[in-house]
């Protein structure tokens, strides 16, 4: 039996450690890759830790979900397949597919509705299926497996998490009001992607929201039309003037009080903000200001099957515009995590086994 090598949490709060195990078999429908890329998410970070933070000295802990431990981390995944089961399509054999990791349980109606992504039971990989910080995955059913042929493997894998995440949420904003101005708030591996597909979705008026002078500079190389250091007292107000009073939609990929309320305080009449981030905490807001202002708040949690694969076929036919990529040996995850922490991480991190 072949040894496969993987990193694993065996406790929260603890870091992945390396574990070597046999090679596992696909059975019936599911197909076993040899992972070449997995993107290293944010989130990754709080699933290491154990928690989410909601405010007010409140957590989600993540022991009293159904997330099982151990647990091999990692969602954005690049491999070749290598085994199939024995209902599994034996032409796949060889094939680099680009995974959509958030599978859900197929009988709810969320999932008869084509949107794992909202199922009350999922099994995403990473999170609560076994993931790919790894040589080797699992995915339970190949229509999971997409093909991209064409596409650079170490950038594509990203698509599968922070490229889904705000391309379903540009979506949501759609469509935007004549003249009016899109802010995307938070320079990180999801601002930064979201500011490229937002160009090849062919959105005028891109505003990127940071506090950091250089991550805005990447942003303009990337297509924003403007950018806003939103470290000082007067973000509020410099975020409206920038667009003329026609602030229309905010993707706010932090989630902190701060960043929701800079949105919210920005934006026109009839404006949607869509929430992404999970830094964490909780806001207060006055109820009757939603009415009034025609105000949608909208959280939003990456993206269906069939989002994944327009975005694949978006990224095949238009040029969006790749956020800074880098290239990391697997062993490196643990690092890595602790960039993310400390907001060390310029775009990406790809690790290869």
């Amino acid at each position: 039996m072949a040894i496969s090598r993987t990193f694993q949490i065996q406790r929260y709060g603890t870091p992945p450690v390396e574990i070597q195990s046999d090679t596992p078999e696909p059975l019936g429908h599911e197909v076993l890759l040899n992972v070449s890329h997995t993107g290293v998410c944010h989130s990754d970070v709080h699933i290491m830790d154990g928690y989410q933070d909601l405010g007010g000295g409140e957590r989600m802990n993540f022991a009293d979900s159904a997330m099982p431990l151990p647990l091999t981390m990692g969602h954005e995944i690049v491999g070749t397949v290598e085994a199939v089961g024995d209902k599994a399509d034996q032409a796949l054999l060889g094939q680099r597919r680009l995974v959509f990791p958030w599978i859900g349980c197929g009988e709810c109606v969320s999932c008869q509705g084509e949107q794992d992504n909202h199922c009350e039971k999922p099994r995403t990989l990473g999170i609560f299926s076994q993931g790919g910080y790894g040589e080797h995955v699992i995915v339970p059913n190949q229509k999971y497996l997409i093909e991209m042929d064409g596409l650079d493997p170490a950038w594509t894998c990203t698509l599968a998490c922070s490229g889904l995440t705000v391309f379903s949420a540009l979506r949501q904003i759609q469509p935007i009001k004549p003249n009016s101005y899109v802010a995307i708030v938070g320079m990180g591996g999801l601002g930064l992607m979201a500011v490229s597909i937002a160009v090849a979705l062919g959105i005028k008026n891109i505003i990127a929201c940071d506090i950091s002078d250089d991550r805005l500079a990447i942003a303009r190389e990337l297509g924003a039309t403007a950018a806003l250091n939103t470290s000082t007292p007067e973000a509020e107000h410099e975020l409206a003037a920038l667009a003329n009073g026609r602030l229309f939609g905010v993707i706010d990929t932090v989630g902190l009080p701060s960043t929701i309320q800079l949105a919210i305080a920005a934006t026109m009449k009839g404006a949607r903000v869509v929430v992404i981030g999970l830094a964490g905490g909780r806001i207060e807001l006055p109820l009757p200001t939603l009415p009034f202002n025609a105000l949608s708040l909208i959280g939003t949690y990456t993206g269906s099957l069939d989002e994944m694969q327009e975005l694949v076929e978006l990224a095949k036919t238009e040029t969006i515009p790749p956020m800074p990529i880098d290239l990391k040996p697997l062993d490196c995850l643990h690092e890595t995590l602790e960039a993310l922490r400390a907001g060390e991480v310029v775009g990406r991190v790809v690790l290869t086994p």
